[in-house]
């Protein structure tokens, strides 16, 4: 009997994460997709470019889709179960209410997992490739994108306009604008060329026109003649320079003795971490009685999870700042949810009820 109902509850529960992780995967890839195409219009990204970014998005976004769709998905199953009182007809065959996380047990281990994998290597590795897909993206920026007859917006921010193409290399009759701290520069040129000049940087140079700072009528409003002037289309030189923690991999942070470092290795192990202590939690949140319905435990679930979620968020920043001493780093998040959870499932089976008895008994 009990491997049945264990069988029984692991398909239910197995159906239902499917179905969630697959649907709100869809909706933050969709999402994701609407950017990535708003992008591409204005010339920011190019075309062959989208595919590989939504790929190594979606790469990233199971790190925050695998504890979430679980919980929710034990939620629903065990809030139908209660709601149609089947809990309690498997209580009354003799399953303790510690035999229900039987079937959960190895699957949560093995997600858990996966997903400290994911989060140590192939997502850092998906965020560098959608960092590398976007600079070559950018770096591309010639001829490609500065496409005659029509307004196109670089990746500074600048709006770029030509009237034609000739030569292959050379733009006619161009115009740009620029916003730098509040103040305008707009510059008209006879035509433009773009020059790469190694190491992924282009300059877009103008030729014979005149560059116009400030707003007519201010003081400060100047016209500027040039027979030459360029424009730095992109330069990762400075961006070289920097490591960017987020995408490096766990073996990379273990090497690195600052709590930048440390705070990054916590948040890598903190999705495997969190997704055992939501399925702990998520059984006692689903008990639930038959006139609430399925979902009564839902929007509580739900909020404790973004409670969880932007506490751990605040911790990192905390830890990073030096605001939090590096024995507690994120640990403490965990283990307030911890106890939470360990009050929630000894309330959830009247363990402290039965205690108070036994001791008026005494």
């Amino acid at each position: 009997m009990g491997k049945i109902i264990s069988h029984y509850l692991f398909k239910e529960t197995a159906t239902t994460w499917l179905a969630v992780t697959v649907i709100l995967l869809i909706i933050l890839v969709a999402n994701k997709f609407s950017d990535v195409l708003g992008d591409a219009a204005i010339g920011l990204l190019s075309s062959d470019s989208i595919m590989g970014l939504m790929l190594y998005s979606s790469i990233d976004y199971l790190i925050v889709l695998i504890p979430l769709s679980t919980f929710l998905s034990i939620l629903l199953v065990f809030g139908r179960l209660y709601s149609n009182s089947e809990i309690t007809a498997i209580s009354s065959s003799g399953i303790g209410p510690i035999a229900l996380y039987r079937p959960l047990i190895l699957p949560t281990l093995v997600l858990a997992i996966l997903l400290a994998i994911i989060s140590g290597y192939i997502s850092p590795q998906a965020r560098k490739n959608i960092e590398t897909t976007k600079l070559d993206s950018m770096t591309s920026v010639d001829i490609e994108f500065l496409e005659p007859g029509r307004f196109v917006n670089l990746k500074n921010g600048s709006v770029f306009y030509s009237e034609d193409l000739i030569e292959e290399n050379r733009l006619i009759n161009v115009f740009l604008q620029q916003e730098n701290k509040g103040r305008v520069n707009v510059v008209v040129a006879e035509y433009a060329e773009v020059e790469n000049i190694g190491d992924n940087n282009n300059l877009l140079i103008f030729y014979n026109g005149k560059r116009y700072e400030g707003r007519p009528g201010d003081q400060d409003f100047r016209i500027m003649e040039f027979s030459e002037h360029q424009l730095p289309l992109f330069n990762n030189k400075q961006k070289a320079n920097k490591v960017d923690l987020n995408l490096e991999n766990i073996d990379f942070l273990y090497n690195q003795n600052t709590l930048q470092a440390y705070a990054e290795i916590q948040w890598r192990f903190s999705p495997s971490i969190a997704l055992i202590i939501l399925v702990l939690l998520s059984i006692p949140l689903s008990k639930v009685s038959p006139r609430q319905g399925q979902y009564g435990g839902i929007i509580f679930g739900v909020l404790i999870y973004m409670i969880y979620v932007n506490l751990l968020g605040a911790a990192k920043v905390w830890f990073e700042q030096g605001d939090t001493p590096p024995i507690l780093g994120l640990w403490w998040v965990h283990l307030i949810w911890l106890l939470f959870t360990s009050v929630a499932i000894l309330s959830s089976y009247n363990f402290f009820q039965r205690l108070s008895i036994f001791g008026e008994k005494n």
